[in-house]
């Protein structure tokens, strides 16, 4: 009963900041205008700002919640008016500090010990706050430096009943505005709940933190703060504290210094997209900092993303049809990476891809914005119901950050030049995948399988298409032809896969090494793309003498 009566004051709250802020419309919509009370009204100067500018205020002012919410919903380009997304990206996540006497009741109540024997010394002023967790510097008993997060009292509570209230008001509205329906508001807030969730829970914050650290273990530009484990829990994180300088620090360092630091910084966000498929997606200045030694450390890894392979395929294919201007693969590219709820005019949608894309066509390509490319094709796919994944979203506002960064250090950074070799490097992936530790030998098996079940399986097919086929569907006509002609083709056909296989096992030899070598290139491997080639060139040569292209 107790929620019951507390939902219902934040109800009440709601529809009061809703009316404040001259948002009654949507009150009378929800049907919550009893709950508001009399006398609340709009200022003037209010009245006097566009409606996203006071959803924006109103979101501000009704809290921690709200605020994530709407920050969340920024990346929802796809679905929203774009007026509404530029406001929305303008909320802040910051709020006042609360007493650090409750921060140590709560690493206390998480940890089971009081802060005096867990850390060596811990700062009473914080270093940073925000909705959901502040930051406070402190040491280990050793001196190590470090700083902890921790969660703001009460947030979690707070949070589940504006959840509750959100889906509440979502179901109003798909019930008394129909129009509505399309956006899915419901879908949105289950969208925002499992973003929040994470967040909430600080030790899979720590596990991401601890998988990008792990994919980046072998290179050296990478730096990435270590997780305390005895320390964290899942409302209180502590790791190692960076000794780096913000990006937006440099600005004052020699120019090939930023350029350098520009480029290392564009590429490691193209390997986490490209190649590892999980990418830190909150890159603002406070989140990475340069070292002294050059390498780049990542903090908090509160909001990641993460792509499949195919997705990561399909973004190297859209960057690679940008710059060779392909206006049919940029349009079926991006309409695979969405989601098509009912049949759409793909001639119509194609034609409105090429009038933007032409406006690229006289820009010099160090003025390419790939995240305004991204913005503009999910605005151009919401005219035509193309809904896009969140992950594609998150992709589109991390790049928007990455260029925005790169573009702070160095102005005539090449974003093009730079993404070309990545995404070529994925996409010859996809013509001859990486076949290394288990799906190698996977592949030799099912490889070996295929071949020494070829003959008997085409003989079969030969055999039931002569006599089925005589009889119910070829009626006696040239049977004698088309017998040659499937023995022809099934011949042609194995002899492909086996300088498939050939081009595959020479491929295998030259990434184990194994074997005699020249100057670090393995013979076999050389000796098998020679007869490959050699043999293909045989091959096509008998089809074009054959006349039967």
């Amino acid at each position: 009963m107790g929620m019951k009566l507390r939902e219902m004051g934040r109800l009440r709250k709601i529809s009061v900041v809703l009316l404040r802020h001259g948002l009654g419309h949507l009150v009378d919509k929800l049907g919550l205008s009893g709950r508001a009370g009399k006398g609340e009204s709009p200022k003037e100067e209010v009245l006097r700002l566009s409606e996203a500018e006071r959803v924006r205020m109103a979101l501000e002012e009704l809290g921690p919640t709200f605020v994530k919410f709407g920050q969340v919903m920024s990346l929802r380009s796809d679905v929203l008016p774009e007026s509404l997304i530029v406001e929305l990206k303008k909320l802040q996540d910051a709020v006042p500090p609360f007493p650090v006497e409750k921060a140590k009741d709560a690493i206390r109540a998480e940890l089971g010990s009081p802060v005096e024997e867990l850390y060596g010394s811990f700062n009473n002023v914080p270093l940073a706050a925000a909705s959901i967790a502040q930051v406070h510097r402190a040491t280990l008993k050793d001196g190590t430096e470090v700083v902890v997060k921790v969660q703001r009292p009460g947030i979690e509570e707070i949070i589940k009943t504006d959840l509750g209230i959100m889906r509440t008001l979502a179901r109003l509205l798909e019930r008394r505005v129909p129009d509505v329906k399309q956006f899915d508001p419901t879908g949105l807030v289950d969208e925002f709940e499992k973003a929040i969730t994470k967040e909430l829970d600080f030790i899979t914050e720590a596990r991401s933190a601890e998988r990008f650290s792990s994919n980046f273990k072998d290179d050296p530009r990478v730096c990435v703060p270590a997780v305390i484990e005895p320390l964290t829990k899942r409302k209180v994180l502590t790791a190692t504290f960076s000794t780096g300088r913000k990006v937006t620090d440099l600005r004052g360092d020699p120019a090939p210094y930023r350029q350098e630091i520009a480029r290392r910084i564009n590429d490691l966000y193209l390997v986490q997209i490209l190649e590892h498929g999980f990418f830190h997606a909150d890159p603002h200045p406070g989140n990475i900092f340069v070292m002294a030694d050059g390498s780049i450390c990542f903090h908090d890894f509160g909001i990641v993303g993460e792509l499949d392979e195919r997705t990561r395929e399909e973004i190297a294919d859209l960057f690679i049809a940008f710059v060779e201007m392909d206006l049919d693969g940029i349009a079926d590219t991006y309409l695979g990476m969405g989601v098509i709820t009912e049949e759409i005019d793909r001639e119509g949608f194609k034609r409105a891809i090429g009038e933007f894309i032409r406006a690229y066509y006289w820009l010099p390509m160090k003025d390419f914005s790939f995240a305004e490319v991204m913005k503009n094709l999910i605005l151009i796919g919401k005219r035509y119901r193309v809904k896009v994944k969140r992950e594609l979203l998150l992709l589109g506002k991390t790049f928007m950050g990455v260029e925005s960064i790169v573009r702070g250090l160095d102005p005539d950074f090449n974003l093009v030049e730079n993404i070309r070799p990545y995404a070529g490097s994925v996409m010859a992936r996809q013509l001859l995948p990486s076949l290394s530790r288990k799906d190698t030998y996977k592949a030799l098996r099912d490889l070996n399988r295929f071949f020494r079940d070829l003959p008997a399986d085409a003989s079969r097919v030969i055999r039931e298409i002569k006599e089925k086929g005589l009889e119910l569907k070829l009626k006696h006509e040239n049977l004698e032809e088309f017998g040659v002609r499937i023995d022809r083709a099934s011949n042609r056909l194995s002899f492909s896969l086996i300088i498939a296989a050939i081009i595959i096992g020479s491929s295998i030899i030259m990434q184990l090494h194994i074997g005699p070598s020249v100057s670090g290139v393995p013979l076999l491997g050389a000796a098998g793309y020679i007869i490959a080639l050699a043999l293909g060139l045989w091959l096509v040569w008998s089809i074009f003498r054959s006349g039967k292209l």
